[in-house]
């Protein structure tokens, strides 16, 4: 009767044992799977992302390629630009490779103050990408300012006026830089302290006034004639007028050179 137990027992044992190492062998084959899975898993986001890399171009590098295309568009400007791009971020670019920015004018109106461009985004000889930005340009340089109030009618006087650094963005073709520029002329009205003196306020002084009598240059060669005339007009240096020979009555006309004198034109 034992010996029928005792067999019994070693049956039992046998039987679980190999239902322990089936449910083993289970489970390692449960993680051989798993892990291969994963590993399938991350080869093929690593595929995606790779086909879907961007190239990314910071915002430092957009508003330098668009900053020196506008310095070179105006570069006869003899003072100071400062630029400011419109555009705020960078730029995300799909594919594999590397990049590069050619900067255009576009086809809008372009102003002093808005220069409008395109940033081409090319990559070997292709054109991949085109975005249309503004570029706004302030301008700066030294300007003749009043430095106590001109008179209208006044003459200006270096000791009126000082040179200063200012914003001439919204005084461009109108601002004078020097004194010489100013001199010899007088004010149309009356202009402020501190106001900068632009062609606004200035006009020439006159050199001969109408009915003035003047000297008469007449150069002809090498020969030069002295007579003289009667004013017809009123002019300032450079200015072409007509004058009248005070002996035959004969009226010419000269270019005023200098206070109460004039020269043939031929």
């Amino acid at each position: 009767m034992a010996t029928m137990i005792r067999e019994d027992y070693r049956k039992c044992r046998k039987v679980m044992a190999r239902q322990h190492m089936g449910r083993k062998g289970n489970q390692t084959v449960f993680s051989i799977l798993f892990y291969i899975g994963l590993m399938i898993f991350l080869v093929l986001c690593l595929m995606v992302g790779q086909s879907r890399a961007d190239v990314v171009v910071s915002e430092a590098e957009i508003h330098a390629a668009v900053t020196g295309y506008v310095h070179d568009v105006v570069s006869d400007f003899a003072g100071e630009t400062v630029v400011k791009v419109l555009r705020q971020g960078d730029l995300h670019i799909a594919g594999v490779g590397a990049v590069t920015l050619r900067v255009r004018q576009d086809r809008l109106r372009s102003q002093a103050r808005s220069i409008p461009v395109v940033l081409e985004v090319v990559r070997g000889p292709v054109v991949i990408r085109e975005y249309q930005l503004i570029a706004e340009v302030q301008y700066f340089d030294d300007v003749v300012v009043a430095n106590r109030a001109i008179e209208r009618g006044e003459t200006i006087a270096e000791s009126a006026v000082v040179i200063e650094r200012r914003d001439v963005t919204m005084l461009l073709g109108k601002y004078y830089a020097r004194f010489d520029q100013v001199d010899a002329m007088q004010a149309k009205m009356r202009i402020g302290m501190g106001r900068p003196l632009s062609s606004n306020y200035l006009e020439a002084v006159p050199l001969v006034e109408r009915g003035d009598m003047v000297r008469i240059l007449a150069q002809v060669g090498g020969i030069t004639a002295t007579i003289t005339g009667i004013a017809r007009d009123s002019g300032s240096k450079g200015d072409h007028i007509v004058v009248q020979n005070a002996e035959s009555r004969e009226k010419l006309l000269v270019e005023v050179i200098g206070p109460g004198k004039v020269r043939v034109v031929f």
